[in-house]
């Protein structure tokens, strides 16, 4: 049996360092084309930084955990996509994360609404609602999977108020769907009271 020479070098040394983008960036990244990849991986980075392991899992409970802590009942959450059948919220879950996120420090704030597509402007609603009251006024998260479809944000109103809002179908027709939402949300940018 040979044995291969000790190395001088060692084996655990970094070979190069990458700066991850700052978290605002990410979470544009992931919220204007709404890309479930870049969502899956935060899951694990959140385990990673702030839980036991850079897993799903580990990502989860941090989400648990800190969803409790600015009121929102934990929902069933087994991915970070939302892409399972197995993922729970309600519309009052999601209406109350929105809330709470809106209460956090300015650039927490600044850097989650901008994050969100604009409605007939930027990301996957840049096509949607074009021409209604709700083009640049609102803002929100969609969310399609076949016979589902969601869209979750918020509106500043003709009113000027901060309206939030959780549209979610599930056992639709997705694009039938699509046009049902597209015909409310301007109702509720419209708001003058």
């Amino acid at each position: 049996m040979q044995t291969l020479p000790r190395a001088d070098v060692d084996l655990a040394a970094p070979l190069a360092t990458v700066d991850s983008p700052p978290m605002a960036q990410l979470a544009a990244t992931t919220n204007q084309p709404s890309d479930n990849f870049y969502a899956e991986m935060l899951v694990k980075g959140l385990g990673a930084r702030f839980g036991t392991a850079g897993t799903t899992a580990a990502g989860i409970a941090v989400m648990r955990t800190t969803l409790r802590g600015i009121g929102v009942r934990p929902t069933a959450m087994v991915d970070g996509s939302g892409l399972s059948r197995a993922d729970k919220a309600s519309p009052r879950q999601l209406v109350t994360l929105l809330q709470a996120m809106d209460r956090q420090p300015a650039d927490v704030r600044t850097a989650w609404r901008t994050s969100l597509p604009v409605i007939g402007r930027s990301g996957t609603l840049a096509g949607r609602m074009r021409g209604t009251a709700a083009e640049g006024r609102c803002s929100a998260k969609t969310g399609t999977l076949r016979g589902v479809s969601a869209l979750s944000g918020f509106c500043t109103t003709t009113g000027g108020r901060s309206v939030y809002f959780s549209l979610l179908e599930n056992a639709v027709d997705a694009l039938a769907a699509k046009r049902i939402e597209d015909r409310m949300v301007p109702k509720i940018a419209s708001l003058d009271g």
